[in-house]
């Protein structure tokens, strides 16, 4: 598959996915793994609800363009498996952003304004989706951990990858 020429809308979300995904990824951990405080407990989860709530429209554009991206270009040897870690990326993603908004035991609040009522009130189903959410999270940080190790090696074996996906 040839990667040479990616879009502006491609690359915008791409480094917009990145960031509130490892926002989201480090603050989240952050808040699950140390003892913090109630109150930064709080802001924290709050603005990880709210930036992955607003978040979701655009990954289903990034989804969007990347199905566009995997028609449009041919595949060529050895490219199966970082395609395949890719697609697994944004299934993950997928996952996590519905399990985050299936698990809510109350209403998602978006900066402060009411974006959904709670989906779910079974406390089982939420449990599940609840531990759903952690499993996939985690899933999710060893993929974005393998993804920056790609990009490492093979910036560092002079492929520029960083280059193809700057502006």
């Amino acid at each position: 598959m040839n990667h040479s020429k990616y879009s502006s809308a491609q690359i915008a979300l791409h480094w917009l996915s990145a960031f509130i995904i490892l926002w989201s990824l480090i603050a989240g951990s952050c808040v699950a793994l140390f003892n913090v405080s109630e109150g930064a407990r709080l802001t924290f989860t709050a603005l990880n609800i709210s930036l992955t709530t607003l978040f979701i429209p655009f990954f289903v554009v990034r989804v969007c363009l990347r199905v566009n991206h995997l028609c449009k270009y041919k595949f060529g040897a050895g490219e199966w498996l970082p395609t395949f870690v890719h697609n697994l990326i944004y299934l993950v993603t997928a996952i996590v952003l519905v399990t985050g908004v299936l698990m809510m035991n109350r209403p998602i609040v978006v900066f402060g304004w009411s974006a959904t009522h709670q989906l779910i009130t079974n406390p089982h189903l939420l449990r599940g989706f609840h531990a759903a959410h952690q499993q996939s999270t985690a899933m999710l940080g060893f993929l974005v951990v393998l993804h920056v190790l790609a990009v490492v090696k093979h910036e560092m074996g002079g492929n520029r990858i960083l280059k193809r996906m700057s502006f």
